[in-house]
């Protein structure tokens, strides 16, 4: 199979990654469909497939020691689809993943799944003035997805709205879309910093990765911007434990965050949905004074579930 073979395969069959695995005597391929990973086909050892993708993504041919990431656009039928590019060395060879990101409709904040409760919260708090609105859940819950749609929600066309995204996966008119380039020691960092020279309204965070960027996420919500992010954690409340184990500023982050939703993906007859979560500060009139008081005290907090 050649690579646009393997690729035409996927998409058809609604796969959402492709596994390239390569051993002594051949190269496996694996597609995870509906949740789940399976071997589609064995191929002949051969570096023609891997080096084709390097050339794809524009990635070194004659590096297989290093991590490369890299991206590219496949065209079929008059269908775009975005390919992320990852490969890593193994014992056995380098293993390559391909995440498939297809052209699609941009979802509006009616059409992604929120039940009436979170999808009322979050619409209140999208529309402040300033604050940090957390979306939180694993890689392929549909993050990304979410905050899209509350930029489309957001993007009148009267709020300056500067987002950093690892990469930009959908170009969005009226948005500036930054990309982290660490070659040229611009990170994530350092362009929320610039970003805020820019007289920004509204900044999105595509994933908070480090203690830094997430100190300067929650100054920059303290300062009268509203700042969406995503953090990788396994329920909402984990949120608070990732920034305490960052040692954010406890009293910055009381004070700025709005809203912290988490959403998993739940696959049942040969289809997908989110499921979503969240946690909405009750402390107005008195502010928490540490982190424990904040994990250990529900009262603290409306829980809302997927109902």
């Amino acid at each position: 199979m050649t690579l646009e073979e393997i690729l035409t395969t996927a998409i058809q069959a609604g796969a959402t990654d492709i596994h390239i695995q390569q051993t002594n005597h051949a190269l496996q391929i694996y597609q995870r469909q509906f949740g789940l990973l399976s071997k589609i086909t064995e191929l002949a050892s051969s570096e023609g497939l891997l080096n084709r993708i390097k050339m794809k993504a524009n990635l070194d041919l004659s590096e297989s020691r290093r991590t490369q990431e890299g991206q590219f656009t496949f065209c079929e039928k008059d269908k775009t689809t975005f390919i992320r590019v990852s490969i890593i060395a193994t014992v056995k060879g380098e293993k390559v993943a391909l995440r498939l990101l297809p052209e699609k409709q941009q979802l509006s904040l009616h059409q992604i799944g929120l039940p009436k409760t979170i999808f009322s919260q979050l619409k209140t708090a999208i529309h402040s003035a300033s604050g940090l609105i957390l979306v939180c859940g694993a890689t392929g819950a549909g993050k990304s997805t979410t905050l899209y749609a509350c930029l489309e929600a957001l993007n009148t066309g009267q709020k300056s709205i500067f987002t950093i995204e690892d990469p930009v996966e959908y170009e969005l008119p009226g948005l500036f879309q930054c990309e982290p380039n660490p070659a040229i020691g611009l990170n994530s960092a350092a362009l929320l910093k610039s970003f805020l020279r820019q007289d920004p309204d509204i900044i999105m965070l595509g994933e908070i990765r480090d203690a830094i960027t997430a100190n300067l996420a929650v100054n920059a919500a303290l300062t009268g911007h509203l700042v969406l992010a995503t953090l990788h954690t396994n329920s909402a409340f984990d949120a608070i434990h990732r920034c305490h184990a960052w040692q954010v500023d406890f009293f910055s982050l009381a004070s700025s965050l709005k809203l912290i939703i988490h959403q998993s993906m739940q696959y049942q007859d040969q289809g997908q949905h989110a499921v979503f979560s969240a946690l909405k500060p009750l402390w107005s009139d008195r502010m928490p004074d540490t982190y424990d008081t904040l994990i250990h005290s529900n009262h603290l907090w409306h829980a809302m579930n997927h109902t």
